[in-house]
C-alpha cells in the first residue's frame, strides 16, 4: 500500500521553521538558566552594617541577616559568596539588576522593574542619631527641622527612607546633606564634629556607636522611616518559581527562630 504524503505548502514550512526555532531557542535558554542557578550566589555588601551585616574577628562576612540567607539558600542547596560593593556601586548595579541578591532592602516600584522580592522579614526603623552633650534639643525634633536651620546631616544619599524623606529632605535640603561612604565612616564624622547628625537604620546607628567610645550618642524620637525588609533577587539570576520556593524556605528559617 502507498501512503502518500502531502508536501507542506510555503506558508506551511515557514510556520513549522518558525516553531522549530522558538523550541531550541526555549531549550537552550532552559538549559543556560540550569547551569546559572548550579552556581553560588554573589551577595553584594556594604560591610559596616552591624548586627546584621559586618566582618567577625576572623575577618569573615557575619551578621543576622547574613546567616539567614544563608541557612535559607542552603536549604534549596545553594551556596552563598559575599562581594562588598561602595554604596552608590551598589545602588546602581542594583538599579540595572546586575547583583544576584542583596539583603535588607525596603521596597520600591523602581527596583522591582529588574529585581524579585521576597517576602518581608524584619522590619526597619530608619532614625537620626546626634551628641547629646553637644545638642540635647536634637531630641525633640524632626530631621527637616535640623536641615532647615542649616545644620549638617550625613546620610547615604543611594539608599530609600521613604517618600517624605527623598521630599523633605533631600529634594529641599540637598546642600546640607552630607554622603560619606558606609555608617562607620558617617559615624566618624560625627564623633569629630563634622556633621550633627547622622541618618540610618536605629540598630545600626547604635552599634556603630558602642563600638566609636560614642557614650552621649542618642538617637530622635521622630521616626523618619518605618518599613519592611526583604531580600531582593535580580531577574537576571532567578525566576518567579524559584523565589516561590525561597520563600517557602523563608518561612521555615523564621519559624524555626520563633523556637
Amino acid at each position: 500500500m502507498w501512503i502518500g504524503i502531502t508536501p507542506l505548502t510555503q506558508t506551511q514550512g515557514k510556520t513549522l521553521r518558525d516553531l522549530l526555532i522558538f523550541i531550541l531557542a526555549v531549550c537552550l535558554y532552559a538549559v543556560g538558566f540550569m547551569a546559572r542557578s548550579e552556581e553560588p550566589f554573589d551577595l553584594a555588601v556594604t560591610v559596616d552594617w552591624k548586627p546584621y551585616l559586618y566582618i567577625n574577628q576572623q575577618g569573615e562576612p557575619d551578621g543576622e541577616d547574613l546567616r539567614l540567607l544563608r541557612r535559607t539558600l542552603k536549604r534549596l542547596g545553594y551556596e552563598l559568596n559575599a562581594q562588598r560593593l561602595p554604596e552608590k556601586r551598589l545602588a546602581l548595579e542594583l538599579k540595572q539588576g546586575e547583583v544576584d541578591v542583596i539583603l535588607g532592602a525596603a521596597y520600591t516600584k523602581a527596583r522591582e522593574a529588574h529585581n524579585f522580592y521576597s517576602m518581608p522579614y524584619r522590619k526597619e526603623t530608619i532614625v537620626f542619631g546626634f551628641r547629646f552633650s553637644r545638642n540635647p534639643y536634637f531630641s525633640d525634633v524632626n530631621v527637616s527641622s535640623l536641615l532647615q536651620q542649616n545644620y549638617l546631616v550625613a546620610v547615604n544619599k543611594s539608599g530609600w527612607f521613604g517618600e517624605d524623606f527623598q521630599r523633605k529632605a533631600l529634594d529641599a535640603h540637598d546642600r546640607y546633606l552630607i554622603h560619606a561612604e558606609g555608617t562607620m565612616r558617617r559615624m566618624q564624622l560625627l564623633k569629630m564634629g563634622r556633621v550633627d547628625a547622622v541618618v540610618g537604620d536605629q540598630k545600626v546607628l547604635e552599634a556603630a556607636a558602642q563600638q566609636l567610645g560614642i557614650d552621649d550618642f542618642k538617637v530622635s524620637k521622630q521616626v523618619i522611616h518605618e518599613t519592611r525588609v526583604h531580600f531582593l533577587f535580580s531577574r537576571n539570576r532567578v525566576d518567579k518559581a524559584f523565589m516561590q520556593r525561597f520563600n517557602q524556605a523563608l518561612v521555615a528559617e523564621l519559624t524555626r527562630q520563633t523556637f
